[in-house]
């Protein structure tokens, strides 16, 4: 059972048994934005790396799994529409639980709100310079904002479906560029230097380099445990969805570092990581007037990463409305659709008033480093905690299923891992405006403060009362599974 104790039967409820494991794998992958990522990160790595990608994005994806595993496991005893919230709360108390569910929210609407806003203003910018059409970037946001809030509002099912068609698509043609490179490779290329440590200019040291923007390239993964209420069998399908969609995922990106650096030419990768579009480029001069077929692969991206993250964070939101730790108007669900209305709605606010102030005030180019910046420390946070849980609530509350290796060191190892990603991300510090990001995140994280000691004054108990719903709200035990 993984419903708030508190919640009438008589009461519209999340509609049960929607959502099998492929499509729970189906709206990991769509979160993650591998379209996206694959266009905006790959340069980066490759500054540190060079053609030596791929062994950076085989590492990361091998320590992703142990961070992923820390959600797996709290799935299979404690599957829950609250996902983190009732993870972090199970294993380190209402108070903890709260905050890491707040730092949640912020990378949920945050991270949504960078892909959507910056994919915008890049197509508007395309439209510009190719077609010589001036749409506002802005009207791009509004409109693919109402999408993803009408395909959301409507229902689970109907969502779901957009999110798998959007994901595949996109997967699909950049796996067919990913073809092309490797049958036109680039001048100079070396089909053995991408996987050969000795590519990277500064060897290993690059290729650590490298694999901390791996790791949050891969970020979302853990996206289908808020979908635990709405799952068939959420014990068995939410973790093992986790799992592979991060193999999937990682087997993509692992396959378009070795493609991309084939393609543009593995002697040359220093171009590859200066030049402002490499993709722009090879796709214009490989596919012709086909090279929109990217565009349309990150347009799929934005709007399926758009539905993915509103349909977890809303989950969360009710889960929270719900047990009393967030205005109760959250936790209620439309009749028909049955869905966190009330949520989806804060959420998509929250989200396009975000990019529109940050791109009107800071000019729409910085949209994706600053509301990505932003993001990157709000997961840094959640997974830590998690990972901090983990080892409490099997002590405590599984100890007969308690192990060293499941259980302390994995989860540790991951946090050791996070620690470097955290420090690139605030040193050196970057260029103004998205030097402005940390103080911004603080700013944010102590508005949850203040908010929650607020709220235990104006009603006292109420996180250890939801506390004690969601953990009331039962166990399932690994015998179910067999």
């Amino acid at each position: 059972m993984t419903e708030m104790k508190s919640s009438s039967v008589s009461e519209p409820q999340l509609r049960h048994g929607s959502l099998g494991l492929a499509e729970l794998v189906l709206h990991a992958v769509t979160h993650i934005a591998p379209a996206t990522c694959v266009v905006l990160t790959l340069p980066t790595i490759a500054q540190h790396a060079g053609s030596a990608m791929p062994i950076s994005f085989i590492l990361s994806t091998l320590l992703c799994f142990s961070i992923g595993s820390t959600v797996y496991e709290f799935s299979r005893y404690a599957p829950s529409s609250g996902g983190y919230y009732s993870f972090a709360t199970r294993g380190l108390g209402s108070r903890a639980g709260f905050m890491a569910t707040w730092s949640y929210l912020i990378y949920e609407i945050i991270g949504a709100a960078a892909c959507i806003g910056f994919i915008s203003y890049l197509i508007c910018d395309s439209l510009k310079a190719e077609l010589h059409i001036g749409v506002p970037w802005w009207s791009l946001v509004l409109a693919m904002s109402a999408v993803i809030w009408w395909l959301t509002h409507r229902g689970i099912q109907i969502s779901a479906r957009a999110t798998a068609v959007l994901g595949t698509l996109e997967l699909l043609i950049m796996v067919a560029l990913g073809v092309t490179f490797l049958l036109h490779p680039g001048h100079g290329s070396s089909y053995t230097a991408p996987l050969n440590p000795a590519s990277s200019p500064t060897h290993a040291r690059g290729i650590l380099a490298g694999m901390v923007f791996s790791i949050l390239a891969l970020s979302g993964f853990e996206s289908p445990a808020p979908m635990a209420q709405e799952a068939r069998l959420p014990h068995k399908t939410v973790g093992r969805s986790i799992m592979l969609a991060l193999t999937v995922v990682g087997g993509f990106y692992i396959y378009m570092a070795y493609t991309s650096a084939i393609g543009w030419g593995t002697g040359d990768m220093p171009a590859f990581a200066s030049n402002a579009n490499p993709y722009y480029v090879l796709s214009r001069t490989l596919w012709g007037t086909g090279w929109w077929l990217i565009v349309l692969a990150i347009l799929n991206s934005a709007v399926g990463t758009g539905i993915a993250c509103t349909n977890a964070a809303s989950r969360v939101m009710y889960t929270m409305g719900q047990a009393g730790t967030l205005p109760r108007a959250l936790g209620c669900v439309h009749p028909s659709h049955r869905t966190p209305a009330h949520a989806i709605a804060t959420s998509q606010v929250i989200g396009i008033g975000t990019i529109l102030l940050v791109g009107w005030v800071y000019e729409p180019v910085n949209l994706f480093s600053f509301l990505g910046t932003i993001a990157t420390l709000a997961i840094i946070v959640l997974y830590v905690m998690a990972n901090l849980a983990l080892t409490s609530y099997m002590r405590r509350e599984q100890r007969t299923h308690f192990t060293i290796w499941r259980h302390v060191l994995m989860p540790w190892i991951a946090t050791l891992a996070l620690l470097p990603v955290l420090f690139v991300t605030v040193y050196p510090a970057p260029d103004w405006p998205v030097s402005l990001t940390p103080y911004l995140f603080l700013a944010a994280m102590l508005a949850g403060l203040v908010f929650m000691h607020w709220q235990e004054r104006q009603r006292p108990g109420t996180l250890e009362r939801a506390a004690a719903n969601l953990i009331s709200a039962g166990t399932v035990q690994p015998e179910m599974e067999k």
